[in-house]
């Protein structure tokens, strides 16, 4: 009987203490008669599978684009490779005892043992109406838990530029990127991350920076059911670079963004349903994105999804440590095309 309320405990207490302390500073932020300033962090132009699937990543990342997704995704660096009891109760079942290999058995008896992690990332976007979109990212163990760093940008060039009546005054080029600092850690059933962000963005001629903070977890609830929830942008705004002729020169706060997600995986892993419900907080709508994920050989998965009404689809193919994956969507704007590819190796 000792061993529920042990479990309640495990299961409660990080996720209860992380999610009060999000709506705490969400709370204080949007009081703050939030904007929607430095949207383009909300792109999610980064790793061609999350793309493909809908943008529905932030239960299922665990990889160094979660530096982007949910920084909590970080934490599963450490345990991807991690053969669960289940899988070696099937293999023996099917008579399959010579796949379990020494390193497997090692990694289940020794949960606290210390794995070494270090994986880079990067991807490219060539978005429709002449915009592109770049993540390059590191990922390594610290201090118990995983440490990641990366880059988020995107730019488009000859945008036209009009004045409150319309007129056209020319045209300009605009750029955004984001710095990421990132931390995960795991606590019991639940993995707790959150990321340090430094903007900076330029509209023609004239710069802005500021910083803000993403805080997230994932929960393994039951083996085949994990929910995740994500708080982007807190506290997150812009100020002029200096001071410009008719341009306020203070702090611009933005409008965060809260994300819940859930999904549902077999029992062999090789097939995920992944949901995420999306509450930009200066908007009334609520976005909501659907992916799946296949496993169709060992070595490759196929994607398909739906962010809000958008249609996108991809795969990916690993070998060894690398996975190189490509991602096709509907842009979101006018419905054009939208290519993206990324990589990711452990080293």
């Amino acid at each position: 009987m000792k061993l529920y309320p042990l479990l309640i405990k495990k299961f409660f207490t990080a996720p209860i203490a992380i999610i009060g302390v999000l709506l705490l500073c969400v709370t204080s932020v949007f009081g703050q008669d939030a904007g929607s300033r430095a949207a383009y962090t909300r792109g999610g132009w980064a790793g061609a599978k999350y793309v493909a699937m809908g943008k529905a990543a932030e239960v299922i990342v665990d990889d160094v684009f979660a530096i982007y997704w949910n920084p909590a995704g970080l934490a599963g660096l450490k345990d991807r490779e991690r053969i669960n009891p289940d899988e070696i109760q099937r293999r023996a079942r099917e008579g399959s005892v010579g796949s379990i290999t020494e390193e497997d058995l090692v990694r289940f008896s020794d949960d606290t043992a210390t794995r070494t992690v270090f994986q880079v990332g990067i991807s490219a976007a060539q978005l429709d109406i002449e915009r592109e979109a770049g993540f390059g990212g590191v990922a390594f163990n610290l201090f118990g838990g995983v440490m990641g760093m990366g880059l988020y940008s995107i730019q488009s060039k000859d945008i036209e530029a009009r004045d409150e009546s319309g007129n056209l005054l020319g045209k300009l080029d605009y750029s955004g990127s984001v710095g990421y600092l990132s931390y995960a850690w795991t606590s019991g059933i639940s993995s707790i991350g959150f990321s340090l962000k430094g903007l900076y963005e330029k509209v023609g001629d004239v710069g802005y920076y500021g910083g803000g903070v993403d805080i997230g977890t994932q929960v393994d609830v039951i083996p085949f059911l994990r929910v995740g929830f994500v708080v982007m942008d807190i506290g997150t705004g812009m100020k002029p670079d200096k001071q410009y002729e008719n341009i306020e020169n203070e702090y611009d706060f933005g409008s965060p963004s809260l994300k819940l997600s859930m999904a549902l995986t077999s029992r062999q892993s090789d097939f995920i349903l992944a949901f995420s419900i999306v509450r930009k907080l200066e908007q009334e709508e609520y976005e909501l994105n659907v992916g799946i994920s296949y496993q169709l050989i060992k070595n490759m998965a196929v994607f398909v999804g739906m962010n809000d009404t958008r249609f996108s689809s991809g795969l990916a193919v690993k070998v060894w440590g690398l996975e190189v994956g490509y991602a096709f969507s509907y842009d979101n704007i006018d419905a054009g095309y939208n290519n993206i590819v990324s990589v990711t190796l452990d080293i």
